[in-house]
């Protein structure tokens, strides 16, 4: 039922984003939200999903063109290690996007570098799409969803909003 909800907002960003004020090289934008993990939470059975929290920021290089770091952390999961007791496991991810502009409307596409970890860290690539809707000149609803291939690779969506500077 949660990724059906958030899928829905994703959704509904997408279909009701024709409007947007324009957006300038050198502009500056902070934010945060949820993200959702389909594998970033772990049980008995092997992977499970996660809600975390997201905090990032975006540079514009060019009108179309941004750099925009984040880092995610994931709410614990606990693990029945049997007679050794119990084990929490929370992973966190570092990333580094590249997010190209379509429209004026806030569509994007992104590709990136990601490094995941909690005991250990895998290093991989992202890609995905998402939204930078306007809902003043300077306050932004966030919606993205992106492919991370560290592991067996997972699909996270992140839902959020962003202030301009």
């Amino acid at each position: 039922m949660k990724k059906f909800t958030i899928l829905s907002l994703f959704a509904a960003f997408v279909l009701f984003g024709l409007s947007a004020n324009a957006q300038e090289q050198g502009d500056i934008r902070v934010g945060a939200g949820l993200a959702y993990g389909t594998k970033a939470g772990i049980d008995a059975s092997g992977s499970k999903g996660a809600l975390g929290i997201n905090f990032g920021a975006e540079y514009l290089i060019t009108d179309a063109i941004s750099i925009a770091p984040s880092y995610t952390i994931f709410f614990k999961s606990e693990v029945d290690l049997g007679a050794f007791g119990t084990a929490e496991f929370a992973p966190k991810a570092l990333n580094i996007d590249a997010r190209y502009y379509f429209t004026e409307n806030g569509l994007y596409g992104l590709v990136g570098f990601t490094s995941i970890g909690d005991a250990s860290t895998e290093s991989g690539l992202n890609i995905g799409a998402g939204i930078m809707y306007p809902l003043s000149d300077n306050l932004f609803a966030n919606g993205q969803v992106k492919y991370q291939t560290p592991g067996d690779g997972q699909l996270v969506i992140n839902a959020g909003v962003a202030f301009a500077f």
